[in-house]
């Protein structure tokens, strides 16, 4: 005769675990802003400084290097540190394409135009992606698609409690302005608000994801 799961306060031991699970996966997800982000962000800093001590900043070719290098790094970071399961659940076509596609169409937008003969469209090409603004942006749209790929239905599945990726997306994209404008400045100094700036992002989402999380969690 089998007998059934006691009550732990209230709640059966297979509800608690329905319950630490979704904890676990908010507060997993957005620690992995804060690992995916410093590699990134490390990766990005000391593209930068090459460009500076060997004078590569109006090297197209440099920079599509360092692209198509940060697409090795990024995988090999996520295999690090692998995702919960709500964003398994998402097909990786749909994953993919909310990282890949933003860039893809930003970078061969501006390299058209700067590849272009006429005047005006290069240096709209070149605009596109001073100072940081390019990747800056790509980042932006990337994260905002992922919401709405993934996150947003795991959000109304109750399988997280936050949205991280909605957080840093409109947080990058309220101050994309002013790595444009620091970038027009000094293409050094636009890059290195870019990079302080999104790993503010990611710390803020990360901050109110673990906060949403334990207040959850302890019924508030």
């Amino acid at each position: 005769m089998s007998e059934s799961v006691p009550p732990v306060e209230g709640i059966t031991v297979a509800e608690l675990a329905i319950k630490l699970r979704k904890y676990f996966d908010t507060v997993y997800g957005a620690n992995i802003f804060l690992v995916i982000g410093t590699v990134i962000a490390s990766y990005w800093m000391i593209i930068f400084a090459t460009a500076t001590v060997f004078n590569l900043f109006e090297s197209l070719t440099f920079w599509l290097g360092a692209l198509i290098l940060m697409w090795v790094l990024i995988p090999f970071s996520i295999r690090l540190v692998p995702y919960p399961s709500p964003i398994k659940t998402a097909s990786i076509v749909k994953k993919l394409s909310a990282w890949v596609l933003p860039f893809i169409i930003l970078y061969t937008a501006s390299i058209s135009l700067i590849l272009s003969k006429d005047p005006l469209l290069t240096d709209m090409g070149k605009t596109l992606n001073m100072g940081g603004a390019g990747w800056y942006l790509a980042v932006t749209l990337g994260l905002l698609l992922n919401h709405f790929v993934w996150e947003k239905q795991a959000y109304n599945k109750g399988q997280i409690l936050a949205k991280p990726f909605l957080i840093s997306g409109v947080f990058m994209l309220a101050t994309s302005p002013a790595v444009y404008y620091f970038g027009h400045l000094d293409i050094g100094m636009g890059n290195i608000l870019a990079v302080g700036l999104m790993l503010l992002g990611y710390g803020i989402a990360a901050f109110i994801s673990i906060r949403k999380a334990y207040r959850w969690l302890q019924g508030e």
